[in-house]
C-alpha cells in the first residue's frame, strides 16, 4: 500500500539523521566534505517533507474522529488537509510524484464524507465528497456505499410526496446506488438491508426478495432477516417458502419471547391455511405449553372454565386456542374442536371482566372484547352445526342473540339448527328474520336454508326456487345450494331439471349420501331404474352401517 510505502520513507529520513549525527561524531566536530552529486533532483526532498506533513495530518485527523467530542476538530483537520491538497495544484504534483495515487485522493473524500454523514449530519457536504471520491475512484465501495445513505434519507424524507418528480428521480438514484454498492462488494450487507427494505416499503417485492435472500447467506444466523423473508413469502403468497424460513427462525431462536411467540402463531396460522392440520397443531401447542405447565396441571377437556386469575391472559394463548380448534374442527375432532373454543370464550370473558373492575374507564377495550365474544360463541355455535348438535347449536346462538337480537349470523345460525331438529317453525321464523335483516348484505346460506326447509314441506316452492337462486348468486358451485335446487325441481315435477342439477351437485360434493338419495328419487321419478339402483349402492358404500338404505336397495333391487 502507499500509505505504508510512504511511512516507511518516514523511517528511512530519520534513520539518515540519526547516523548522520553518529559520523559527526566521529570526526570530532569536523563537517566532512561534501560530495556534490552531478544533477541532485533537489525537489525529492520538499515532496518528501510535504507527504510527511500530509499524513500526520491525516493520522491526527483519523484519531480525532475516535473520541464524540473531538468530531469537529477532526472535521477541521480534513478541511485543512482537502484545502491543501486543492490549492495551487499541489494535488496533481504530488500525484506526479506518486506520493498520492487517485485512489489516495479518493479514500481522503471518503474519510471526510463518512465524518459528514451520519455523525455530523451533514448530507449535501457529504454527497460532494463522495461524489468527488467516486469520480476520482469509481471501484470506491466506501463513497459508494455513502453516498446511497444520503440519497436514501434525502428520498425517505420526500416520500410523502410521492407524485413529486423530484422524489421518482431521486427514488431511480437511491436504487441505482445501492445496484452499484453490491455489484462492487456482493457481501455489503447493509446495502442489501437498505435495498431491500426500501423495495418491500415501495412495493418492489421481488427485489426485496433478492435483497433478504442475500442477507440470510450473508449472515445466516440473524433471525431478523429470515423473518423479513418469510413476512415477503407471505406477501407473494408462497407460503411454503414462508414457513420454511419463519421455521428457520424458531430454529435461531427457540425462545419464548413476545415476538418469537408471533412468530410461532404465525406457523400455526400458515401451516392452516397449506391444510398441514397436526403441524399447526404442534405449532400452537408450542405456544401453550409453559402457559400450561405453569399452572398445577393442564386443563381437562371436562373443565374449560378454570383460569387462574393471577396470571395474564395473552393474545397469543386465545389465538393458539382458536387456531387449535380450527384445527381439530378440519380433521373432524368434534371434541378438540369444541374444548380449544370454549376456552378461548373463557379467556376472553375473564379479560372482559378484569376491564370491568379497571380503575379507568375503558370502554372501546369492552367494545372490541365483546365483539370478539360473540365472534367466538358464533364460531362455537357453527361446529355445533357442523358435527350435528342441533340443541347445543341452539344453546350456544341463543346466548348470542341474548347479547345482540338482530345479529344476522346468529339468527341464520339458529334457524338451521332448528331446521335440523325439526322445528320447521321456529326455524321458518329465525331464518325469515335472518334474511328480512340482511338487506344490505348476501346471506346464501340463510337463503338455501329457507329454500330448502320449504322444499322438504313441499310448500311455497316457487319462493323456494327464487331463495336458493338467490344462494347461487353468491356460490355458484356450491354442491349444497345445487342439491337444494335440484330437490326444489324434484318437488316441482321438473324431473329433467331436478336430475341435471343435482348430477353437477354430486359433482362437487361426490361423497355426500343425502344429495345421492336425492338423485336416486329423481331416476325413479323419470324411470331410470337401473341408475337409481347404481346410484343407491354407491350411497351404501358411503355409509355401509345405514340399515335404512339397505332396506331401500332390497325394495328396489330385481328379485
Amino acid at each position: 500500500m502507499k500509505y505504508l510505502s510512504v511511512l516507511t520513507n518516514l523511517v528511512l529520513i530519520i534513520a539518515f539523521f540519526f547516523f548522520g549525527s553518529s559520523l559527526q561524531a566521529q570526526f570530532e566536530g569536523e563537517t566532512p566534505e561534501l560530495v556534490v552529486l552531478p544533477e541532485a533532483d533537489t525537489g525529492l526532498n520538499a515532496d518528501m517533507t510535504r507527504a510527511a506533513k500530509l499524513y500526520t495530518n491525516l493520522m491526527w485527523a483519523v484519531y480525532c474522529r475516535t473520541g464524540e467530542y473531538n468530531l469537529p476538530k477532526s472535521k477541521t483537520l480534513y478541511d485543512a488537509l482537502i484545502d491543501d491538497l486543492e490549492s495551487d495544484g499541489k494535488s496533481a504534483t504530488l500525484a506526479k510524484n506518486k506520493f498520492l495515487s487517485p485512489q489516495d485522493l479518493s479514500f481522503i473524500y471518503t474519510a471526510r464524507a463518512s465524518l459528514r454523514f451520519p455523525k455530523l449530519q451533514d448530507i449535501n457536504g457529504a454527497e460532494e465528497d463522495a461524489e468527488t471520491a467516486i469520480e476520482l475512484n469509481p471501484e470506491n465501495v466506501a463513497a459508494t456505499w455513502i453516498l446511497a445513505q444520503t440519497v436514501t434519507n434525502r428520498f425517505y424524507r420526500m416520500e410523502r410526496n410521492r407524485n413529486d418528480k423530484k422524489a421518482t428521480d431521486l427514488e431511480k438514484k437511491m436504487f441505482d446506488l445501492l445496484k452499484r454498492v453490491v455489484e462492487l462488494d456482493a457481501d455489503h450487507n447493509m446495502a442489501h438491508l437498505y435495498r431491500g427494505s426500501m423495495a418491500r416499503e415501495l412495493g418492489d417485492i421481488e427485489l426485496a426478495i433478492t435483497s433478504f435472500k442475500a442477507l440470510t447467506r450473508i449472515v445466516p444466523y440473524e433471525y431478523q432477516h429470515h423473518k423479513g423473508l418469510a413476512e415477503l413469502y407471505e406477501i407473494q403468497n408462497r407460503l411454503d417458502e414462508a414457513l420454511q424460513s419463519y421455521e428457520r427462525v424458531v430454529t435461531i431462536r427457540p425462545e419464548l419471547t413476545p415476538e418469537m411467540t408471533g412468530v410461532r402463531n404465525r406457523i400455526g396460522q400458515l401451516y392452516l391455511q397449506t391444510g398441514n392440520y397436526p403441524e399447526a397443531i404442534k405449532a400452537f401447542l408450542s405456544i401453550l405449553a409453559p402457559i400450561e405447565d405453569s399452572e398445577d396441571s393442564l386443563p381437562s377437556k371436562a373443565d374449560s372454565t378454570s383460569i387462574p386469575t393471577t396470571r395474564d391472559i395473552s393474545e397469543s394463548e386465545i389465538e393458539a386456542h382458536l387456531g387449535i380448534s380450527l384445527a381439530y374442527q378440519a380433521q373432524n375432532d368434534f371434541e378438540g374442536s369444541e374444548f380449544h373454543i370454549t376456552r378461548v370464550i373463557t379467556l376472553l370473558e375473564e379479560k372482559a371482566k378484569r376491564t370491568r373492575t379497571g380503575f379507568r374507564t375503558r370502554s372501546r377495550e369492552r367494545i372490541e372484547l365483546a365483539r370478539r365474544i360473540r365472534d367466538a360463541r358464533y364460531t362455537l355455535g357453527q361446529i355445533y352445526l357442523k358435527f350435528n348438535a342441533p340443541q347445543k347449536a341452539v344453546q350456544t346462538f341463543a346466548k348470542v342473540l341474548d347479547d345482540d337480537n338482530e345479529y344476522v349470523p346468529a339468527l341464520s345460525g339458529i334457524g338451521m339448527a332448528y331446521q335440523m331438529q325439526d322445528d320447521v317453525k321456529q326455524a321458518e321464523v329465525y331464518l325469515r328474520r335472518a334474511i328480512d335483516l340482511s338487506s344490505k348484505e348476501e346471506l346464501p346460506d340463510a337463503y338455501n336454508a329457507l329454500g330448502y326447509l320449504y322444499a322438504e314441506q313441499g310448500i311455497n316452492l316457487d319462493e323456494a326456487e327464487a331463495l336458493v337462486r338467490r344462494a347461487l348468486k353468491s356460490v355458484p358451485k356450491s354442491g349444497a345450494y345445487l342439491d337444494s335446487l335440484g330437490l326444489i325441481y324434484l318437488k316441482q315435477g321438473k324431473l329433467d331439471a331436478a336430475i341435471e342439477t343435482l348430477e353437477q351437485a354430486i359433482r362437487y360434493l361426490p361423497d355426500t349420501p343425502e344429495i345421492l338419495l336425492h338423485l336416486v328419487d329423481a331416476y325413479f321419478e323419470k324411470g331410470l331404474k337401473q341408475k337409481a339402483v347404481q346410484t343407491l349402492e354407491q350411497a351404501i358404500l358411503l355409509e355401509p352401517n345405514n340399515t335404512e338404505l339397505q332396506q331401500r336397495l332390497e325394495a328396489v333391487k330385481p328379485r
